[in-house]
């Protein structure tokens, strides 16, 4: 019996099936003489042999060497010894067990990973992905197939990889695509969902904001804990005045993260805005308040701005005057030009002249806030209300001064 490597092996091989050829031809030939029970003896021991290197010589000569052999000496009833590439394929059934068990757990990460990227909606990357993930569960099964095995066999070989795909190679092959299947399952959908909310936020600067909330749902569908897509989908809720989607996304914003502090201001606003309840929007800033060193710059402006506003709602004018005025320290903008008018205008004055001061200096604030809002990067903070309610008072302004001074 050769050897891997051995030169020749495969003609050593034949060479051995070809002298059982023989052996069985002598006991067949009614001339010769019967054998001794000495010799049957030592001719089964020789069969046991034989039996038990089935495995070695198809790993030598090959399954296709086999095959070619059996059909070329014995075309029509081939003996035992001529299908022994068979025998190796039977043999090992403890190894086909757990093989079995990677291959079916390959399938079911498969259909689980198909569901997932379902929820995300499909594209190049899901597609992909999926289809890579196909082709290594797929491949992991063509090890139980003849067929399959050959292809295989030869690919490893064109690859220069000497792997015979039975016992153990099968469990190995399978536990493989098993691991390459989770680590698909593991990344791809993080990919995909990474992908969504990058289309997402293109749209979303595009002011295209229902196809932003759709990206950044298909997003939190494949990723849930996706922190950026969730409070951008608030943003776009926000922005589409779905407001009561907007207020439920914020709160989950906050839940998962305390240090979301734009997702506050924006809550506390649509608190003031749309569920008229100042207090808690309050509630909101003074979280804020407390970490007011943590606070960018923009997030400063508007906790002073929204406080303001909730103080006016409350008609506590003077607060209200106290924090607008601190906004505009830290910059400039429409939200608060406008409110600040409203303070100014709505509370008591002493007399006349104090109430004519102030009339004065609201008429000027919403003048500014009409001059500012179009520049303002904050605009999705200004009410569309606000717009025709300063022109109107300007307006009324300039009517009354030309009646005072005709």
């Amino acid at each position: 019996m050769p050897q891997a490597g051995d030169a020749g092996a495969s003609a050593k091989i034949l060479d051995i099936l070809l002298a059982r050829d023989r052996v069985a031809q002598e006991l067949e030939d009614p001339e010769s003489p019967a054998p001794a029970p000495a010799e049957i003896t030592q001719l089964a021991e020789l069969d046991d042999k034989l039996k038990g290197l089935a495995v070695s010589m198809d790993a030598i000569a090959g399954s296709r060497a086999l095959a070619h052999w059996r059909q070329s000496v014995h075309p029509i009833d081939s003996p035992w010894w001529w299908s022994l590439d068979e025998r190796a394929s039977a043999s090992g059934p403890l190894w086909a067990i757990p093989a079995a068990i990677f291959f079916t757990l390959s399938i079911s990460v498969l259909a689980d990973t198909i569901t997932t990227l379902r929820n995300g909606g499909f594209n190049s990357l899901s597609v992909f992905g999926t289809l890579i993930q196909t082709l290594l569960a797929l491949l992991a099964g063509s090890a139980f197939l003849s067929g399959g095995r050959e292809w295989l066999g030869n690919l490893f070989s064109y690859l220069g990889i000497d792997r015979k795909f039975r016992g153990a190679s099968r469990v190995y092959l399978a536990l493989g695509v098993l691991a390459l299947t989770f680590g698909i399952r593991y990344f791809l959908p993080d990919g995909v969902a990474r992908y969504r909310n990058h289309q997402g936020d293109n749209s979303l600067v595009q002011k295209d904001y229902f196809a932003a909330a759709r990206e950044y749902q298909q997003a939190i569908a494949l990723k849930p804990d996706f922190l950026e897509a969730q409070y951008h989908l608030g943003v776009a809720f926000d922005r589409l005045h779905d407001y009561p989607k907007a207020i439920s996304q914020y709160e989950l914003c906050i839940n998962f993260n305390r240090q979301n502090y734009p997702a506050y201001n924006r809550l506390a606003r649509l608190y003031i805005l749309e569920r008229r309840d100042p207090g808690r929007g309050l509630g909101y800033l003074n979280y804020l308040r407390n970490n007011f060193e943590k606070l960018p710059l923009e997030d400063r402006y508007r906790l002073y701005k929204n406080s303001g506003w909730a103080y006016l709602e409350q008609h506590n004018y003077d607060q209200a005057g106290v924090e607008l005025e601190a906004a505009l320290r830290q910059r400039d903008g429409a939200a608060a030009r406008f409110l600040l008018g409203k303070v100014l205008d709505e509370k008591k004055a002493k007399d006349d002249q104090e109430r004519q001061s102030n009339r004065t200096r609201a008429l000027q604030q919403w003048d500014a806030f009409l001059q500012f809002v179009q520049y303002d990067s904050d605009q999705e903070e200004v009410d569309l209300s606000w717009g025709p309610y300063a022109q109107d008072q300007i307006k009324k302004g300039v009517t009354n001064e030309n009646k005072t001074n005709p």
